[in-house]
C-alpha cells in the first residue's frame, strides 16, 4: 500500500467517523458516539502501525543498529 493510498483511506475513515459521531450525538446517544470514535481510532492505528514498523526497520538497517 502506498503512502498516498493510506492517506486517502485515513481521510475517508475520518469523514465517516465524524458523520457517525455527529449523528449519534444529535440523537442523544453519547455513549455510542464515543464508542464510534474509539473504533475509528483503533482502525486507524491498525492501518498505521505496520507503516511505523517498516519505518523503524528501515532506520535500523540504514544505521546498522542491530
Amino acid at each position: 500500500m502506498s503512502s498516498l493510498d493510506l492517506l486517502f483511506r485515513l481521510a475517508g475513515l475520518a469523514m465517516i467517523i465524524t458523520v457517525i459521531h455527529a449523528l449519534l450525538k444529535q440523537a442523544g446517544r453519547d455513549e455510542y458516539a464515543y464508542l464510534s470514535l474509539l473504533a475509528g481510532v483503533t482502525i486507524a492505528l491498525l492501518w498505521v502501525v505496520p507503516v511505523i514498523v517498516e519505518l523503524l526497520s528501515t532506520v535500523r538497517s540504514v544505521f546498522q543498529l542491530y
